[in-house]
């Protein structure tokens, strides 16, 4: 298997169902991509179906070319992404977050962004995030990536890694450090010189159907016009807690699919046999269910919460760290939960069960760090502000 071969076997295509078990889970979630099915094939390929779709243009406003769907409309989409194909839906959610915010600032901001906000809606551009650099950070918003000012723009040097979309992806989302103490952020073309995308140097066990890998830029020219954002480094302001609060959704909506596919799996397996209406299993299957509609419960809450202005800026950053963080700990539990149905199936290669279990492994690594998560909640009941610095 090459590291762009998908972790996943084909029973993850284009599957859909009406069982018991997803007539409780799918409860509260939409269909906005329909009954979108994902062909056979390498992972590159089906990311491609997927951009021919509506996805790439579900959150544009209808005014700049798009179809105008809220958070939780696009939240629904990465779920349904997420029962076919997890690695995919990962990597996927990276577009999605990365629009999403775009959306929210121009509305908030009314500047000139709605001019990339169309461009991307025309071509069904997909945007692919790069925040993410090696050795990691708990605060985003302190890039190692720099931007140097020349002329009527910057040049962009340095490193994004992990990043999905990074060969597929037409544009990408990223930070940098500028020399007076700002970090900006910026639309990078994927094809500018100086950009290189190494989709080989992502060698993980699962995932790999995100199209993850590293993205080198070297000397890059960077359009003063492409920076939607600036603000001071290592700083909290407004835009920022409205990306955290969306990815923080888009994120949980992405593992309740995941998820939902290992509850059916094993509620579907356990049907058939003549003794599963008494022992341990509904037990084990209703604790495992339980957790991911706590999960589905929070996520889509905040993102109503947050669409409605019912929840005040530093509630809800708070609130989309309890929401990552319960991804993490709600895969843990429901896997745990779950492994004396299923059986060796979750550690067989070529399993379904087994390939989710490889690919939801990746909850883990998305920043904030659970410590920091912890810290930021806690900080909130205790009065304290909120950020990502555990250091202060």
């Amino acid at each position: 298997m090459t590291t762009r071969e998908a972790s996943t076997p084909s029973a993850y295509i284009g599957r859909t169902s009406r069982t018991p078990s997803r007539s409780l889970l799918d409860a509260g979630w939409s269909s906005p991509l329909g009954d979108l099915e994902l062909p056979d094939g390498d992972s590159i390929t089906r990311i491609k179906s997927v951009q021919e779709s509506a996805f790439p243009i579900l959150g544009i406003p209808e005014g700049f070319g798009g179809l105008g769907g809220d958070m939780l409309a696009i939240a629904s989409a990465q779920r349904q992404l997420g029962l076919l194909d997890p690695g995919l839906a990962i990597g996927l959610c990276m577009h999605a977050h990365s629009v999403g915010v775009m959306v929210e600032h121009q509305r908030r901001e009314k500047d000139t962004s709605w001019m990339l906000l169309e461009a991307i809606a025309g071509r069904h551009c997909l945007v692919g995030s790069a925040f993410a650099e090696p050795g990691g950070s708990a605060n985003l918003m302190r890039p190692l990536m720099k931007a140097v000012k020349d002329g009527k723009g910057y040049r962009l040097t340095g490193v994004k890694f992990p990043c999905s979309l990074v060969t597929t992806a037409e544009l990408f989302c990223l930070s940098a450090a500028a020399e007076n103490g700002e970090t900006i952020v910026a639309l990078c073309a994927g094809e500018s010189d100086g950009v290189t995308r190494d989709g080989s140097a992502w060698p993980s066990l699962g995932m790999r159907s995100s199209d993850t890998g590293k993205l080198t830029l070297t000397d890059v020219a960077l359009d003063d016009r492409l920076v939607y954002h600036r603000a001071p480094t290592g700083s909290l302001d407004p835009i920022v807690t409205m990306g955290f609060v969306w990815f923080a959704v888009l994120m949980g909506a992405t593992y309740s699919g995941v998820l939902t596919s290992l509850v059916e799996l094993a509620s579907e397996g356990s049907r058939r046999k003549a003794s599963a209406a008494t022992g341990p299993i509904p037990p084990l299957i209703g604790s495992a269910a339980r957790e991911v509609l706590s999960l589905t419960g929070a996520t889509q809450w905040l993102a109503r919460a947050w669409a409605d202005g019912h929840v005040s800026p530093d509630a809800a950053l708070a609130a989309a760290m309890g929401v990552r963080a319960a991804a993490s700990t709600t895969r843990d539990r429901v896997f745990s939960a779950l492994a004396p149905v299923i059986g060796s199936r979750l550690y067989t290669s070529g399993q379904q069960a087994a390939a989710l279990a490889l690919d939801s492994l990746a909850v883990h690594h998305h920043p904030p760090a659970l410590l920091v998560c912890d810290t930021g909640v806690g900080a909130a009941c205790l009065g304290a502000p909120v950020d990502f610095d555990l250091a202060k």
